[in-house]
């Protein structure tokens, strides 16, 4: 049976009669002495990551993006859960029995086992506080971007994974990102409808336990082809994933992990960043005092940036790691057109070395803008910063769900740019209505590029 996703009704999420958690109650573990010695503990994040994950960081705010949740060991009962946004509660998820009986019990903790058991990382899922899924809900989104709704939600749920570590982080935590999983299981497990599909998970680790700091510098790749019998329990597989069926992993043991940063620089003339503004500290600090800060949409005011602020936006993307899901395959670039001491152009950025190298005398900022949809939108941004990556190459790497690595790369980095320039009281957002080929033809960007994110900075 092939059902369409463009035909679906969307799914209902009321989940009636489960038990409901609001996330204004206070579920942290009580301790002795000073409050302070709750930070960096799991406990101590669950009311202030669901408060933030209230604020819809998506493209345009079309809460494409499903949050689920695995909580072990916290207030709540251990158990998997819905996160409703607008209500702002965590809803069970029903695991078959009658409620409240043992067979109800032992369904749910064999649900959980089988969705460990998708992942190739699963011990550090049954040892972590909390565990968050994203998926990509099509129903929401298709109507408005198409044939790029695919890419559209991998960016959105990468965006949801910087906010996510950039909150752990802040509470001195650590956020760890994991994309190789047989997606049926994950799926199942969830019970989630044909036209919602998983793409990403994140543990919510304590930072000093150090043998968690390295685990995210790795990207899953597979090799495997997925067969014509795709499927498994009562989950069939829309038509859109079958055509997208490189996508789906099937056979977890086929999984290689890849770890690769690039640190090649490109030819041009180098430019190295100032020291930051402030330090890190203080972008944490203001993250406190700014509270959560859902995607805003505005025009821009013409600024010139100060070569401080603009090197402090930039290097404060860097504020979590990198190359979480891209494996260092990720390009960064930076297209100036109102920065003080800075040649109007396009840059390729190295976070390694802080440095920008120029590649091409770009300073048309009317043509600029012509390769946007929303064209005075565009005009007046100071600078802008774009994702690019060698499908090529990438594929290569990481195997044939390169895409979807890169995507959700593009989505976390763009997701901690916006949060830095928001510090800085700056404007920035993702702008999604680009056209490629002329964006490339107009700025001189390589070839064999291809251009997958791009975030406008302004004021």
């Amino acid at each position: 049976m092939t059902l369409h996703w463009e035909q679906r009704v969307p799914p209902d999420k009321s989940y009636a009669g489960a038990k409901r958690y609001s996330i204004a109650e206070n579920h942290a573990s009580l301790v002795d002495g000073d409050l302070l010695s709750l930070v960096g503990t799991p406990s101590s994040m669950l009311n202030r990551l669901f408060s933030q994950l209230r604020n819809d960081v998506c493209a345009d705010a079309l809460r494409s993006i499903g949050v689920y949740a695995l909580l072990q060991g916290e207030r709540i009962p251990d158990g998997l859960y819905y996160f409703d946004s607008a209500s702002g509660e965590l809803v069970a998820l029903p695991a078959g029995g009658s409620t409240g009986s043992s067979t109800s019990a032992k369904a749910r903790r064999a649900n959980i086992e089988r969705l460990c058991a998708a992942f190739p990382t699963g011990d550090y899922i049954r040892g972590a506080n909390i565990t968050l899924f994203f998926t990509g809900i099509f129903d929401r989104v298709v109507w408005r971007y198409k044939e790029a709704a695919y890419r559209e939600l991998q960016i959105d749920a990468g965006s949801y994974a910087g906010l996510v570590s950039i909150l752990a982080r802040s509470l001195g935590g650590t956020a760890i990102p994991f994309s190789a999983f047989v997606d049926d299981d994950v799926a199942v497990a969830l019970g989630l409808s044909p036209s919602e599909v998983p793409l990403a998970a994140l543990c919510i680790m304590p930072k000093s336990l150090k043998k968690y700091e390295t685990v995210s510098e790795f990207a899953y790749s597979n090799r495997s082809e997925l067969p014509e019998t795709a499927g498994s329990g009562s989950r069939y597989m829309a038509r859109f994933f079958m055509q997208n069926r490189v996508e789906c992993i099937t056979d977890l043991s086929r999984c290689m992990k890849v770890c690769r940063v690039v640190n090649q620089p490109v030819e041009g003339e180098e430019f190295p960043l100032t020291p930051l503004k402030f330090p890190n500290e203080y972008f944490f600090r203001e993250y406190e005092f700014l509270g959560p800060g859902a995607v805003s949409f505005r025009n821009f005011k013409p600024w010139k940036a100060s070569l401080d602020d603009f090197s402090t936006v930039l290097r404060w993307m860097e504020i979590c790691n990198l190359n979480s899901f891209g494996a260092g395959l990720l390009k960064i670039w930076v297209v100036s057109f109102d920065v003080q001491l800075v040649y109007p152009g396009l840059y390729r950025y190295l976070p390694l070395k802080k440095t920008l190298y120029l590649r091409t005398n770009f300073r048309d900022r009317e043509k600029f803008a012509k390769c946007h949809l929303d064209r005075e939108t565009a005009g007046n941004v100071s600078f802008a910063v774009v994702f690019s990556a060698d499908l090529e190459e990438a594929c290569k790497m990481l195997g044939e769900r390169a895409y979807r690595y890169l995507n959700m790369n593009a989505g976390y980095v763009a997701e901690m740019l916006r949060e830095s320039a928001r510090g800085l009281g700056k404007f920035a957002r993702r702008e999604p209505f680009f056209c490629e080929e002329d964006l490339k033809k107009a700025c001189r960007f390589p070839e064999k590029e291809t251009l997958l994110c791009e975030v406008l900075v302004g004021r």
